[in-house]
């Protein structure tokens, strides 16, 4: 066999190479088949791109709710125990609502028969039973944070027995059940003249804080007091049977009403003059003197009266108008007005005196020449995300008018025609009544209608005729300069509204924050992965692109 040929040798070498180059060139672009999958994964599938649309569709879409993360719930939630299930008649049982949440008010019920007592701050309460049996206590808890709301709790069953006579148990210490207030008074004559004092004594009542005078006997009790005693006169003649009501607040909210007996009262007879005796000093009357801040203001704008330079002034009245009647008795010695008629006024104060005798003395404060508000330029609020107020019993600032309409203070007026409050009910009470700089002075509504038939409570806090505050208790900041009005108008489930006004020591100047989310900056995190992945993903196409063109 002849060897082969140069020729022959070079066609095999050539034959034989040729597989071998296509073979590296496969191998070549597998590598960087897997190379731009392993950089796809890691560029494309990290990225926030594709999720942040959904993310922002997610956060920004209407149909998303609020996280219930940052939810606070504000409902009051009624807990209680009893400190013991047996005991014979007339054996003490703490009822404990201590466990309660968001209660600003407790009200209890001692027999488990949905009669609940009056409202009060104390989270415990004392009871007793007179006559054996079963009872299931109950408390129920009121909350005023984010409207008027209430929960009730069963506290557990109480078993009553007969007492039984038991040996004399080695003494321990008890808890000494909290006082009751218990009413006592008399008088000081049974029989007087038209104009002649008298004066009701109630220091002898017992565990006594306050007291209300009612001098008529049958009509309602005057205003909250410290003085023990009271001393009245009787314009009329007749028969009257004067009343003390006390109260006690130790341990819980006591009252006692007691009679103090009958007075006569005849008309006046004309007596001789007697010899000149050397007689007592008089005691003093009564001395009316009153201001004005200014003489001529706009509808609207405010105007102070000024009684401190009154003497022997022991109570006020204000009659913003003259010649009207009167308004309520205020310990104020300045009171805050505002007209909503252009016109002329000639404000009046009377002025009482209870030092020896009552008496009281009417000044002139001057002339005021109200006339129409000047119109002003009012700057067009800007768009904001504020959430829409409902009209439920939250406590939240609405809307001002621009034009302020005040309303006449010390008044009150009712659209109802049932359940019209007297003179002796008070439509909101005041706590504190002479606050302290840097108090928050607390306004409760008290209707005189049943409180399940109050719809809402609306209140007008700067006098200019609109609503800024609803709910049934308010804790505004405390004024010492003055007083400002405030509106309490009542609305009723029949439809029927009952309004107050009084002048009470706090600031119209409140704050009504809104907090408005805020949507987070656009970032350009998902942008900056893309074009590096997009840049690398090119450099390796040319790479792989350079090594097969060399291994051609």
């Amino acid at each position: 066999m002849n060897p082969p040929t140069d020729d022959e040798m070079e066609e095999r070498r050539h034959r034989d190479e040729s597989p071998s180059s296509n073979h590296s060139t496969r191998r070549y672009g597998g590598i960087a088949l897997v190379l731009l999958t392993l950089i796809g994964a890691i560029t494309f599938g990290v990225s926030p791109v594709v999720g942040a649309d959904a993310t922002s569709s997610a956060l920004y879409s209407g149909d998303a709710g609020p996280s219930p993360a940052f939810a606070t719930n504000t409902d009051p939630i009624a807990r209680c125990t009893v400190s013991a299930t047996s005991v014979q008649v007339g054996e003490s049982v703490t009822i404990d609502a201590s466990g309660s949440e968001n209660a600003d008010d407790h009200q209890y019920d001692k027999y488990g028969n949905e009669a609940f007592g009056e409202y009060t701050t104390q989270r415990s309460r004392l009871v007793s039973y007179a006559e054996p049996g079963t009872y299931d206590p109950q408390v129920k808890v009121w909350s005023y944070s984010d409207g008027e709301a209430s929960d009730v709790a069963a506290c557990g069953s109480i078993t009553v027995t007969e007492a039984t006579p038991t040996p004399t148990p080695t003494p321990t210490a008890t808890p000494t059940p909290a006082p009751s207030a218990v009413a006592k008074c008399t008088l000081s004559e049974t029989s007087v003249q038209i104009g002649e004092s008298v004066t009701i004594d109630a220091s002898g009542s017992e565990h006594a804080d306050d007291y209300q005078y009612d001098k008529y006997g049958g009509s309602s009790f005057g205003e909250y007091t410290a003085q023990r005693s009271r001393l009245i006169s009787y314009s009329e003649p007749g028969t009257y049977e004067p009343r003390v009501k006390v109260w006690s607040y130790s341990g819980s909210e006591t009252s006692d009403i007691a009679a103090c007996g009958t007075i006569t009262v005849t008309e006046a007879t004309s007596t001789p003059t007697p010899t000149p005796t050397a007689t007592p000093t008089p005691a003093p009357s009564a001395v009316a003197k009153c201001t004005i801040s200014a003489i001529s203001v706009q509808v609207g704008e405010p105007v102070t009266i000024d009684a401190s330079g009154s003497e022997h002034a022991d109570d006020y009245q204000y009659d913003k108008y003259g010649g009207s009647s009167f308004g309520e008795y205020t310990a104020q010695r300045s009171r805050l007005i505002s007209y909503s008629e252009p016109g002329t006024y000639e404000p009046r104060v009377k002025v009482w005196s209870y030092s020896g005798s009552e008496t009281s003395d009417i000044a002139a404060c001057g002339t005021i020449t109200v006339t129409e508000a000047t119109p002003t330029v009012t700057a067009t609020p800007m768009s904001t995300a504020t959430p829409t107020s409902t009209d439920s019993e939250a406590s939240a600032p609405s809307t001002r008018a621009t034009t302020p309409v005040p309303t006449a203070a010390a008044t009150q007026t009712s659209s109802s025609s049932t359940g019209t409050a007297t003179d002796g009910e008070a439509w909101f009470g005041v706590s504190p009544s002479d606050p302290n700089a840097g108090d928050m002075v607390r306004l409760v509504a008290y209707p005189a209608v049943a409180q399940d038939t109050v719809a809402t409570h609306r209140w007008d806090i700067d006098g200019d005729g609109t609503v800024d505050q609803r709910g049934r208790v308010l804790e505004l900041p405390a004024r010492t300069d003055g007083e400002t009005t405030v509106t309490l108008t009542i609305e009723r489930t029949n439809g029927s509204t009952a309004s107050v006004t009084r002048a009470v020591p706090i600031s119209p100047n409140f704050a009504g924050e809104t907090v408005t989310p805020q949507r987070p900056a656009v970032g350009t995190g998902g942008i900056i992965p893309a074009a590096v992945g997009l840049v690398l993903l090119l450099v390796l196409v040319a790479a792989v692109a350079g090594w097969s063109r060399r291994d051609r």
